[in-house]
């Protein structure tokens, strides 16, 4: 078992008795979170982008609320470059046209919910890790996907998940 500490370095102990030393993590109390992801690489996150663009998903009602409905209505950035970003066209839960917007900065998602009057508009920008098995982890908005998948599905569950997050 190879274990390191948040900052890299390794602790060793040995028992009486034993001839090989046992390597234990060392947590940093001061911390509140103790996690072993690492930044989504930026070749990840343009080949998430692309899945999402290309996914160019239109789909019935997304639940965000137990009254209040989203659609998805298709992308809206098929020609241009994922790493612009991606666009959607939404319908609001009032009627309303609006604009789904997901872009990358650094080892930062950034999203936005374009609606029609600038007081309809939400926008966050959340951290996203690539955790042990490749997956790109959005933890704020509890959503996570291979960015190499195929699956329409795994794809479809993240931008239900990034709809929710911002029309919620």
């Amino acid at each position: 078992m190879h274990s390191t500490r948040l900052d890299g370095r390794v602790l060793s102990l040995s028992y009486p008795g034993s001839s090989l030393p046992e390597q234990l993590p060392v947590f940093d109390l001061g911390s509140r979170i103790i996690n072993s992801d690492t930044h989504l690489p930026s070749e990840k996150a343009r080949t998430l982008l692309r899945k999402l663009r290309d996914l160019n998903l239109t789909t019935g009602p997304v639940a965000v609320t137990r009254d209040s409905r989203v659609s998805i209505g298709g992308c809206l950035s098929l020609d241009g470059p994922a790493e612009a970003g991606v666009r959607y066209r939404v319908r609001l839960p009032d009627g309303a046209e609006g604009r789904l917007e997901i872009g990358i900065e650094g080892a930062r998602m950034t999203l936005a919910l374009v609606g029609p009057t600038s007081a309809s508009t939400r926008a966050l920008s959340i951290d996203v890790t690539c955790d042990q098995r490749g997956r790109a982890c959005a933890r704020t908005i509890g959503a996570r996907v291979l960015p190499e998948s195929t699956d329409t599905r795994a794809l479809e569950h993240f931008l239900r998940r990034v709809v929710r997050a911002l029309a919620g």
